[in-house]
């Protein structure tokens, strides 16, 4: 009997084909991006909001679904969204002039990538500065349930998603601008600058002489200063659905445009688990 190992192996490759497209789940969200008035510091201030609100939705997948976002622009400018640490195809990436061209106004613009891999990461627009206004979220992938490494009491219980930013009532290019500029400004309001005296006093008149010929600002880290501090959106958040002895996962993420955060627990230390 003679066999056509060819037909065998173009036959092969369609049943793996079929296979693998019935056993992929496709997740479709829509997003609508519109423009918004915020009221984080009692003063009404443009932001970009999305679905009607700050942050973006929390897109969740498992590991094996097939991500399909739908993105509706109704700013009167450019805009385009980056999948923080995902692994996927160049083009989904969302950079704009580099992996794709910005999503114009009134137009739609469809991701659509496998998720292959399982952790807590954000997106947020790739588009000038839009993401310190407003163009930020959770994206959430779980672990399939016969994932062998998932973990009973880890992956299977409650999780919050909470992502931490910051809001400042300056348009984010007059920050860009003064930071360039090295203004003391921000040091002002924040209290943090260094005078003569002060320097003098310390020792430090060769080094204050120094900083300032270099344009060195005394705070070196986190040089802006900021209205508000945000928890998902807002100054503070309840989550009143727990009772003493629960056990909870919060997946956290930093979408701050320049602040580090530190995390505290009340009723003890908090476990690491990814």
């Amino acid at each position: 009997m003679k066999i056509n190992i060819k037909k065998i192996l173009y036959i092969l490759t369609l049943f793996l084909i079929t296979v693998n497209s019935v056993a992929q789940k496709t997740v479709r969200y829509d997003l609508h991006i519109r423009d918004t008035l915020v009221t984080f510091s009692g003063k009404g201030k443009r932001a970009i909001a999305v679905n009607g609100q700050i942050p973006m939705p929390t897109l969740t997948f498992t590991e094996g679904d097939v991500a399909e976002i739908h993105v509706y622009n109704h700013l009167k400018e450019g805009t385009s969204l980056h999948w923080h640490g995902l692994y996927l195809p160049n083009p989904e990436d969302g950079v704009p002039y580099l992996t794709q061209m910005p999503i114009a106004p009134e137009t739609e613009h469809v991701y659509r990538f496998p998720i292959v891999q399982s952790g807590t990461h954000w997106y947020h627009s790739h588009s000038g500065m839009q993401e310190q206004i407003g163009m930020y979220g959770s994206l959430i992938l779980k672990k399939r349930a016969d994932d062998p490494t998932f973990r009973t009491g880890i992956d299977d219980i409650p999780q919050i998603p909470i992502i931490l930013s910051e809001w400042t009532d300056y348009n984010p290019k007059n920050v860009h601008r003064m930071l360039h500029n090295a203004s003391d400004w921000f040091a002002i309001k924040k209290g943090t600058t260094q005078s003569y005296a002060e320097a003098i006093r310390d020792g430090h008149f060769k080094t204050k002489l120094t900083n300032e010929w270099k344009r060195m600002l005394a705070m070196d880290v986190s040089d802006v200063y900021y209205d508000a501090f945000l928890l998902n959106g807002k100054k503070e958040s309840q989550l009143s659905q727990f009772k003493k002895g629960d056990k909870v996962r919060l997946r956290i993420a930093n979408g701050g445009a320049s602040s580090y955060f530190w995390l505290q627990y009340a009723g003890g230390k908090i476990t690491v688990v990814a």
